[in-house]
């Protein structure tokens, strides 16, 4: 039995912040979590006095990274993305699919299921595309859009060998309502997203079994006083988790934090929307779409917004530092939140005993140090980055 333990300045559960704490792991999971006073004379494998441990991160939006994409339907892409994920500090993730024909879509569900599992997890998909609205298509190809239909569900559900976690339906198009009902059926979180849905609409939506909303603002019908759309409808609902691309360019910081006011801290959920583009320089990326990075930020050549080149961790300072929210709500809102909403908080999210060891150390500015998954280093910056 491998057996050792860690010791931190400040370890956020992120339930509680325990100062001078001590994690025990054995065999990757997590079977101690104490402060260091007690029990004194147990011996500690690694002190990290000047960090802080949080859960790891885990981010249920995300398409690509260091040039490549889930869509290349890959399983070198995969890899890649796996490995370059914990850099950031993500030790679970949910490939994003978008719309393509449906033949394409299989594909890439079965490479995400035969790809490596090391470094990040691949949890499940999630399928982003293609029964949403024509209307609100965002950065996808509206022809590769779909009318809901169960059985076309049930052949993407079939070829994920059932591991799709996250899907995306615009709740006013025709079919969606029996299709929301149906995927929730199966243990899938049903979003709300890429839609045009008035107010009413969003509430049948709701009321079918739908408890997500995908980018929250983006690709959506904008909210009016008399008519809230599907903003007001998931806003107002404290059962309904929200998605928000931290990149300080998807939502305006005030937007963020009055979102941040209004809804439960349980229901906000930080996502990237990364694409291919992340974690490498600005250009022009081609394969299904172009796509123009300047700045850091990802348009289509019309100015649509096409997903970002945001990290978890630089999403992380970004709340803390820029916009001032407390370090245990950012946390807790990409690693709990998460977790709980696409129903595998019982293995990970937080740091208690009995959770998978999925764990990363922070330096006081935040920036990551150590990640380490399943009780095991995965990536080490000795040199990190001190700047905020």
């Amino acid at each position: 039995m491998r057996s050792f333990s860690l010791s931190a300045g400040e370890i956020l559960t992120p339930y509680k912040k325990i100062k001078n704490g001590v994690i025990t792991i054995e065999n990757g999971i997590i079977t101690e979590v104490r402060e260091h006073r007690e029990r004194g004379n147990k011996k500690i494998s690694s002190d990290f006095s000047e960090s802080i441990i949080v859960p790891g991160f885990i981010d249920v939006h995300i398409h690509g990274i260091a040039g490549v994409d889930v869509m290349d339907a890959m399983v070198e892409s995969m890899d890649k993305m796996r490995k370059s994920l914990v850099n950031h500090g993500v030790t679970a993730f949910c490939p994003t699919l978008d719309a393509a024909p449906l033949d394409h879509i299989k594909k890439a569900l079965k490479t995400i299921n035969a790809s490596k599992r090391s470094n990040a997890r691949a949890l499940g998909a999630h399928l982003e595309g293609p029964f949403l609205s024509p209307e609100k298509p965002g950065a996808m190809i509206s022809e590769n859009l779909r009318t809901p239909s169960i059985d076309e569900f049930d052949e993407l559900w079939n070829a994920s060998k059932k591991s799709i976690k996250l899907t995306t339906i615009a709740p006013e198009v025709p079919g969606a309502i029996e299709l929301i009902k149906h995927a929730s059926s199966l243990g899938v979180t049903v979003s709300l997203g890429h839609s045009n849905a008035t107010y009413e609409e969003a509430l049948g939506g709701i009321k079918a079994g739908a408890s997500h909303a995908t980018h929250l603002f983006n690709a959506m019908r904008e909210c009016h006083h008399r008519e809230p759309g599907i903003l007001g409808a998931v806003l107002e609902d404290p059962k309904v988790s929200v998605e928000l691309i931290m990149d300080l360019v998807h939502v305006h910081p005030s937007i963020t934090r009055l979102v941040c006011k209004l809804k439960p801290k349980d229901k906000v959920i930080i996502v990237t929307d990364a694409i291919r583009a992340t974690d490498m320089p600005d250009g022009v990326y081609k394969n299904r779409y172009e796509l123009h990075v300047k700045n850091g930020e990802v348009r289509l050549p019309d100015g649509t917004l096409a997903g970002s080149t945001l990290t978890l961790d630089k999403a992380l300072r970004n709340l803390v530092f820029k916009l001032g929210i407390p370090l245990k709500d950012a946390v807790t809102m990409m690693t709990v939140n998460p977790a709980k909403d696409i129903r595998v908080d019982d293995e990970i999210g937080s740091i208690e005993v009995g959770k998978r060891a999925d764990l990363v150390i922070l330096d006081k500015n935040l920036n990551v140090t150590k990640t380490i998954v399943g009780g095991e280093i995965v990536f080490e910056n000795l040199k990190p980055n001190r700047s905020r």
